[in-house]
């Protein structure tokens, strides 16, 4: 397939919206223009950064910009939702070519439109704050997949075990004196199956936690050895 043959279907789209179309302006691959208004539109093979940043430097003439490629064989608005929403969020407009050789059309799957301020999502960057504050030690990797990830949750887990891995036994308002958290509805909830409810307000580790910890060795050392420091 060649970029050239995206052009006629752009071509039949704009002229019959009334625009007077032409190719190879000035490095353009295509324009349109009715009255003052300017039309610029970049053929490419394929949605890319590089024709992101091409259409960005189009606008720099003050022309609407829009960007046509060939429609992706499995497209839909839901899988491209993320795709759309930054093509929107750099007001260019996007065309999407259907090719089947003299029945080949051009249609335009959004246009280019101011873009709002984004809403900042308060609770959600609250969230990403109180997780960052909640870990010690990040073993994470970023970008793995399939792999177990250390979350402050996790690690809150490790350190109420390994404190009851040496004194046996304890009530949530004696964990509170070394972690300083409530720790009464972790231990309630008890999440990984770790803890174990000998008696009324009072919990042990289980043989699953005392294992199952030794899987995140660093956070294990770690609070392991902070519990042997620590005093009731």
């Amino acid at each position: 397939m060649r970029e050239s043959e995206l052009f006629e279907p752009v071509r039949r789209l704009f002229d019959s919206m009334g625009y007077r179309v032409n190719a190879e302006v000035m490095d353009c691959d295509v324009t349109a223009s009715k009255n003052d208004e300017l039309i610029i539109i970049e053929l490419k093979k394929n949605l890319s950064v590089a024709l992101l940043a091409q259409a960005l430097e189009r606008q720099k003439t003050g022309a609407v910009v829009y960007v046509a490629v060939p429609r992706p064989k499995r497209y839909s608005p839901k899988t491209f939702r993320d795709t759309l929403y930054v093509i929107k969020k750099l007001e260019i407009g996007l065309i999407f070519v259907t090719l089947r050789g003299e029945h080949s059309f051009a249609e335009i799957i959004q246009t280019p439109e101011e873009f709002r301020p984004v809403r900042v999502r308060v609770k959600q960057r609250r969230s990403i704050e109180k997780e960052i504050s909640g870990r010690c030690i990040d073993k994470n990797e970023g970008g793995v997949t399939g792999t177990k990830i250390t979350t402050a949750f996790r690690e809150k887990n490790i350190r109420v075990g390994c404190l009851l891995q040496k004194h046996g036994k304890l009530s949530p308002k004696q964990l509170k004196v070394f972690t300083g958290d409530d720790c009464g509805g972790l231990l309630y909830r008890n999440y990984y199956g770790w803890f174990e409810r000998v008696e009324k307000g009072i919990y042990t580790l289980t043989e699953k936690g005392a294992s199952e910890m030794k899987d995140y060795p660093e956070l294990y050392a770690y609070y392991t050895e902070k519990a042997n420091k620590e005093n009731r």
